[in-house]
């Protein structure tokens, strides 16, 4: 899934080695990401494996002259895995930011924990790998059965799903379609450091599990402002959309950032109209710190 800026450079490919992730620039942002693979979710009766349900994402950015960076992570992880990783990460001296669900009629229970650092990005990326030590390897599948899908014939419906929801890149894989694109009006703050990272401005749309009768398994998700909160709510709801989750990702941000998360069974390009119709309350002026 890539679109970059330009290639990475050397200290972001060894950020990404450390953290076994692959790297990328994405507004100009040092951006590592993988998924994990041993979690096999299924929500709303459909597999749910696309980045995503199941992501692990870290960057760095703003270097200083003494080689620090604003430095974020995040990782989708298991109930009982909270508090080994939670103090992992505040043995390193890395902020704790947010633990909670994105998602809505989930199996196994998928929650999310966000973190972030001013730190030399390398020692960021040693301290993350060695918190990530602590969650499991093994297979991980939910109780229940998931509706058996058929995507023979969905990548050129990706590229006008793509084309609806204006994504800056896109890609088609084993089934899962994935369209992102950031906020670039929004330019945050947090821990007084500038940030661009797509971690903090992002928006991504997915489909998968897409069965014989053109369903499937719908999602996305938006970083919003928190005027824009409810405008955005009441579109997607008039829409039948399922608003799984509004929370903040990050502390000590500006302006404060909020991210909502949706979901639905629906027709993909029907999904991407519905959602473009919501997005279209979203502001599109320039946004800066202290507003």
């Amino acid at each position: 899934m890539r679109n970059m800026d330009n290639q990475p450079s050397e200290l972001c490919r060894e950020f990404a080695r450390i953290l076994n992730s692959t790297p990328s620039v994405i507004n100009s942002v040092c951006t590592a990401t993988r998924s994990r693979t041993n979690l096999h979710p299924v929500v709303l009766g459909r597999r749910a494996e696309s980045f995503m349900f199941v992501p692990q994402a870290f960057s760095f950015e703003d270097v200083d002259r003494n080689g620090r960076a604003l430095c974020l992570g995040e990782t989708v992880i298991l109930q009982d895995e909270i508090n080994p990783f939670m103090s992992k990460l505040r043995e390193h001296g890395i902020i704790v930011t947010a633990v909670h669900n994105h998602w809505l009629f989930d199996e196994p229970r998928l929650m999310y924990m966000h973190f972030e650092s001013i730190d030399q990005p390398l020692s960021f990326a040693r301290k993350v790998r060695d918190a990530l030590s602590v969650l499991t390897t093994r297979n991980v599948y939910p109780d229940c059965r998931a509706t058996t899908s058929d995507y023979s014939n969905s990548s050129n419906l990706c590229d006008r799903f793509n084309n609806i929801l204006g994504g800056s890149m896109h890609t088609f894989e084993n089934g899962i379609c994935t369209v992102m694109k950031s906020r670039t009006n929004i330019h945050p703050e947090v821990l007084g450091r500038r940030g661009r990272s797509f971690l903090l401005i992002p928006q991504m749309f997915t489909f998968e599990s897409m069965t014989g009768d053109g369903q499937a398994l719908c999602s996305g998700e938006t970083v919003i402002l928190q005027t824009e909160i409810n405008p955005f709510i009441t579109r997607l709801r008039e829409h039948g959309i399922i608003v799984t989750a509004v929370h903040n990702h990050w502390l000590f941000d500006q302006p404060r950032l909020m991210f909502m998360h949706f979901e639905s069974i629906d027709q993909p390009l029907s999904f991407a109209r519905k959602v473009k119709d919501a997005l279209s309350v979203l502001t599109t002026r320039q946004v800066y710190p202290k507003e």
